[in-house]
């Protein structure tokens, strides 16, 4: 029974030390978004998607920041229209813009941390975007050299 107990405190405390990634902060643009400045033609939208590989991470991602822009902007949003659908759109490569929607968005930074867990690892990725204020007047994105 200790022997149990003792590889189940050991086993807890490898992952939580794995976990921390010593020496890779997260950086601060994750809680708090930087300001666009004087350009009011766009804005930052962090969003984040979880995966066994940083390509399904990003594909989530992406997918949510698809959505929450569309959501901004008004866009109906069919119930088909889910965060999945747009996921497995983007795995495949097919283009994802709607006939009636544009919405320019540029990637500016990501950050990622491996969780490990009992079914494999699961990578968790943050995206920093900046995203168009509207499908009609093109933004001028901005330089954004902040990411750590």
């Amino acid at each position: 029974m200790r022997a149990k107990l003792f590889l189940f405190v050991a086993l807890l405390c490898t992952l939580l030390l794995v976990n921390a990634q010593p020496g890779r902060m997260m950086p601060y643009w994750v809680t708090q978004l930087p300001n666009a400045n004087a350009n009011k033609h766009y804005y930052y939208r962090v969003t984040m998607g979880e995966a066994s590989t940083y390509d399904k991470a990003y594909a989530s991602a992406f997918a949510k920041a698809i959505m929450e822009a569309k959501w901004k902007l008004g866009v109906n949003v069919r119930f088909s229209d889910d965060v999945k659908a747009l996921e497995n759109t983007i795995t495949e490569g097919v283009n994802v813009n709607q006939e009636s929607v544009n919405i320019p968005m540029n990637k500016v930074c990501d950050y990622w941390e491996i969780n490990h867990t009992p079914k494999g690892d699961l990578i968790r990725l943050y995206v920093l975007w900046q995203v168009a204020q509207d499908g009609i007047t093109p933004p001028n994105f901005e330089d954004f050299t902040k990411c750590q």
